[in-house]
C-alpha cells in the first residue's frame, strides 16, 4: 500500500481518481509553494513517484502483484509525464489565476479526465471562468478607465507584472496574454471602420511580424533545419538509423541526448499551441463581456478597451529573463512562435464565426 498510502487513495481508486489525487496533492506540496521547507518537497517527489506508478496499468499491475522493490526503475524515471498535468505545472501557476483562471488542461488534470463531466458541462465551467475573469477585468480597469488615474495605475500594473514574470514559465504567459489582450482591443477599437475589426488585426499582426522579423531570422536555424519537414516520429526514426550506425559509446550518447532534446522541443510546441489558444479564446470572451457591458456607456466602455490595450502593451513589454547561455533559448522561440500563430488564428476564428452569425 506504499504508493496507494502516498497519494491516499484505496487500492481500488481507477485511473481518474489517481490521476485527480495526484494533481491536488501535487500542487498542495509543490516547491514554489513551500520554499525551504524539506517535508513538502519529499511529499512532492513520493507523490510524483506513486504517480508515476500507478498511472501506468503495467507498472501498477506488477507493483501490486510483488511490491515497489522489484519494479524496473529505469523504466519508471523515463515514463512521460500525462500531457494535461505537464501543462498545469508548467503554466497553472495561481499568480496567473485573476488573469486565466484555471487553464482547462488544469481542469482535466483536476477532474481526472472523468468520462461523467458531458460537451454542456464542461462549456458551463468554461462560461463561468470568462464571467469571473470578466468581472475582474473591470475592476482592473477602472483606476485607468474611469478614475482616471493613468499613471498611477500603469505604475501598479508594471509592479504586478515584475511579480508574475517570477512564477513558472511567467515572461512567456505575460507574452500571449498581452498579445490576446493588445489585440483584441485593436479588434474592438478598430470595429467602428471595420464592421468586425478583422483590418485593424491585419495592421497590428504586419506591425508585429516585421518587429520581429530580426528575432525570427536568427531562429532559423537547428530547430528549423531538424523539424521543418520531420514530426516527432520521423525524427525518431532518423536518429535510430544514426544510432545504428554510431561507431562508439560516445556518440551513441551524444546522439541520444540530440534526439531527446528535438523530441523535447516538439512537444513543447503543441503543449504551449495547445495552451496559447486556451488562454487566448478566454481572454477574448471575458474582453468581449467587459467591452458590450450595457451597464456603463458607450465612453466608458472604448476607455476600457484602451485601458487593456494599455495593460496588454505592459505584459509585452516585461524585460524577457536572462538565461544561462543556451538554456531555454529554444523553448523561448517555440513560445514565442507558437504563441503568435495560435493567437491570431483564435481571434480570426472567433471573428469569422461571430460575421457569418449576423449575415
Amino acid at each position: 500500500m506504499y504508493y496507494y498510502n502516498a497519494l491516499e487513495v484505496e487500492s481500488n481508486a481507477d485511473g481518474s481518481k489517481i490521476k485527480r489525487q495526484y494533481y491536488l496533492m501535487a500542487r498542495k506540496y509543490h516547491p514554489d509553494k513551500n520554499p525551504d521547507d524539506p517535508a513538502a518537497t519529499e511529499k512532492f517527489k513520493l507523490a510524483a513517484e506513486a504517480y508515476q506508478v500507478l498511472s501506468d496499468p503495467d507498472q501498477r499491475t506488477k507493483y501490486d502483484k510483488v511490491g515497489k522493490d522489484s519494479l524496473d526503475k529505469t523504466a519508471n524515471d523515463d515514463q512521460k509525464m500525462d500531457a494535461s498535468i505537464l501543462v498545469a505545472f508548467l503554466f497553472g501557476s495561481d499568480k496567473f489565476n485573476d488573469y486565466v483562471g484555471r487553464l482547462a488542461a488544469s481542469t482535466s488534470a483536476m477532474l481526472g479526465d472523468t468520462t461523467r463531466l458531458s460537451i454542456t458541462d464542461a462549456r458551463i465551467l468554461q462560461e463561468r471562468r470568462v464571467a469571473r475573469l470578466a468581472m475582474k477585468l473591470a475592476d482592473r480597469m477602472q483606476p485607468w478607465a474611469v478614475d482616471g488615474k493613468f499613471e498611477e495605475t500603469e505604475n501598479t500594473w508594471r509592479t504586478q507584472t515584475v511579480e508574475l514574470a517570477k512564477a513558472s514559465y511567467g515572461w512567456e504567459m505575460l507574452q500571449v496574454i498581452g498579445m490576446a489582450y493588445e489585440v483584441t482591443a485593436v479588434q474592438f477599437l478598430g470595429s467602428n471602420d471595420s464592421g468586425i475589426g478583422m483590418p485593424s488585426i491585419a495592421k497590428w499582426a504586419s506591425g508585429q511580424k516585421a518587429a520581429r522579423q530580426s528575432g525570427k531570422a536568427r531562429s532559423k536555424n537547428q530547430w528549423k533545419s531538424l523539424t521543418a519537414t520531420m514530426d516527432g516520429m520521423k525524427i525518431q526514426s532518423e536518429y535510430e538509423k544514426k544510432l545504428q550506425a554510431a561507431t562508439s559509446e560516445e556518440e551513441k550518447r551524444k546522439l541520444e541526448q540530440e534526439m531527446s532534446e528535438a523530441t523535447t522541443d516538439i512537444m513543447l510546441r503543441i503543449i504551449w499551441t495547445t495552451t496559447s489558444v486556451d488562454i487566448t479564446s478566454t481572454i477574448h470572451e471575458a474582453c468581449q463581456m467587459v467591452f458590450f457591458d450595457q451597464n456603463v456607456d458607450k465612453k466608458t466602455r472604448e476607455l476600457r478597451a484602451k485601458a487593456i490595450k494599455r495593460l496588454g502593451k505592459i505584459f509585452r513589454e516585461c524585460p524577457e529573463p536572462q538565461y544561462p547561455e543556451g538554456e531555454k533559448h529554444n523553448a523561448k522561440v517555440l513560445f514565442e512562435e507558437a504563441a503568435m500563430a495560435a493567437t491570431l488564428e483564435t481571434i480570426k476564428r472567433k471573428d469569422e464565426a461571430n460575421f457569418e452569425a449576423h449575415n
